[in-house]
């Protein structure tokens, strides 16, 4: 989704506004998206919620919004996200994201440059107030993206203790929409429900201590959601 990110810098931006987002065409190409275990409850009614490692090797939970490659099925032509489904926060975001300084590894605001307003300024979606402070919608959005990061972390550690518990196996799904078109979807993870069912009392206990139960129980309901692709 990100092409040509640019830190947010208080002099050079002192003036910016943000242009804003009229449709989903960005993520039109996205056939699924990280979500956070702040998402499960509402995400689980809508799409398949897999547990995946991402390029650091880090535990990270996602939803399928496709099967083809690079195309999202829930987005039109036109942009609009179909109605009534659940838009993750990871695409909320957009055209923000916290980027990592490779000298000090602190996380920086950054943004899409092609979202930059200079001329026609929308007072509303100032980044900055005329005292150089940072405006109501910046405060908003970093308040956004700090609470993201907080339960991307989050999910990151719930998924490793399902992983520690032994509970996670890999799985492979088909799509069949015809007979002569059929996608394997492969290298997720997904909670084993035999394994569930026979854990110890104490584990079980630890569960529901960790609220991990109504959290695990979205997931295995989200499931089902594969079929809505066939």
């Amino acid at each position: 989704m990100y092409n040509n990110l640019e830190a947010i810098n208080k002099i050079t931006d002192k003036d910016v506004s943000i242009k804003e987002i009229k449709d989903y065409s960005f993520a039109k190409t996205q056939m699924n998206s990280p979500i956070t275990i702040s998402e499960f409850y509402e995400s689980c009614k809508d799409y398949p919620i897999f547990f995946v490692k991402d390029a650091n090797n880090s535990w990270m939970a996602t939803v399928m919004l496709g099967y083809k490659e690079k195309e999202n099925t829930f987005v039109d032509e036109k942009g609009i996200w179909a109605k009534h489904k659940y838009i993750p926060a990871h695409i909320r975001r957009y055209p923000f994201i916290f980027v990592t300084d490779n000298k000090s590894s602190q996380l920086t605001l950054g943004v899409e440059k092609d979202y930059k307003i200079k001329t026609q300024k929308d007072e509303n979606r100032k980044l900055f107030d005329k005292d150089g402070n940072n405006s109501k919608f910046l405060n908003g959005i970093l308040g956004f993206l700090n609470q993201y990061q907080k339960d991307s972390i989050e999910t990151s550690s719930f998924i490793k203790q399902l992983d520690e518990w032994e509970l996670l196996e890999e799985k492979n799904a088909k799509v069949i929409v015809s007979k002569d078109e059929q996608y394997n979807i492969n290298g997720f993870y997904v909670v084993n429900e035999e394994k569930l069912k026979h854990l110890s009392k104490k584990r079980k206990e630890e569960l529901f201590n960790k609220n991990a139960i109504p959290l695990i129980t979205a997931h295995l309901i989200s499931l089902s959601n594969i079929k809505r692709f066939s």
